[in-house]
């Protein structure tokens, strides 16, 4: 195994239902089961879908067939609210999937205080993954609040790093930080949103012919800016993300890359 591959396990979900691919659902599946059979497959994650879409979901796959190499995973966007999201999935995780070749391997859901996450927490099975929203619209010491609720509960964090319009970009800084106090409080996270290209630029926010561009964040800034920090926070720091944090993530040379 390469440091590349260790780097890509998995770590990639198929979010092709989501803008600014926006697939049909048909569309979706079988882009995902082409995934799979690819050379890149090892880097591919759980197929991502919103709680209130499971049925057409699960029509979908029957109406594909059989599934590939053993049983998909999905990562399933609660609704809100999110504790009747959460329910709504896990029902139907009990019920209409079981014999269908999918699983729910994780349950995506926002929350806005400590308390929330603590509450959501304990609908979830342990021995299923629970990634956290942390909306970067919070002041940072409510952010770094939930961020150590969802230390104590075992789970991960959540961010979006993007959107259909400029203003639903967040700025490096407010990336950075929730970058490094993930790395302080030990808790893993997800990005989400934004994250098309591999290196921070200035992009078109939607596939459409005529959409707005704006300056996205790249997945290789994001990657390599998690890496340091995790690394980072090893040695003495401060509250502040080191300078060579925010640096990766403004950078936009690919050659700066290796």
């Amino acid at each position: 195994m390469t440091a590349l591959d260790a780097l890509l396990g998995g770590l990639i979900d198929y979010a092709g239902l989501f803008p600014p691919a926006a697939l049909d659902m048909r569309a979706a599946v079988r882009s995902y089961a082409e995934h799979l059979g690819g050379r890149r497959s090892h880097a591919l994650g759980s197929f991502v879908v919103p709680e209130a879409r499971l049925q057409e979901f699960a029509r979908e796959c029957a109406a594909y067939g059989e599934t590939r190499g053993g049983a998909w995973p999905l990562s399933v966007v609660a609704g809100e609210p999110a504790a009747d999201g959460i329910a709504r999935a896990l029902a139907f995780q009990s019920g209409s999937m079981q014999a269908s070749g999918v699983a729910i391997v994780a349950l995506e859901a926002r929350a806005s205080s400590a308390e929330e996450v603590m509450r959501l927490s304990t609908l979830v099975p342990d021995t299923m993954r629970l990634a956290i929203e942390v909306p970067l619209s919070l002041g940072r010491s409510l952010r770094q609040s939930l961020i150590d609720a969802v230390r104590s509960a075992g789970r991960m964090a959540k961010v979006r790093t993007g959107g259909v319009t400029a203003d639903a970009i967040p700025t490096p800084r407010a990336v950075a930080e929730f970058i490094w106090d993930c790395a302080r409080a030990r808790v893993p996270f997800k990005a989400t949103a934004g994250l098309h290209h591999p290196v921070r630029s200035e992009q078109r926010l939607t596939y459409e012919p005529a959409s707005p561009t704006a300056a996205m964040h790249g997945f290789v800034n994001v990657f390599g800016a998690a890496a340091l920090a995790w690394r980072a926070v090893e040695h003495p720091h401060g509250a502040e993300p080191p300078p060579d944090l925010l640096a990766i993530l403004e950078e936009r040379d690919a050659s700066a890359f290796e």
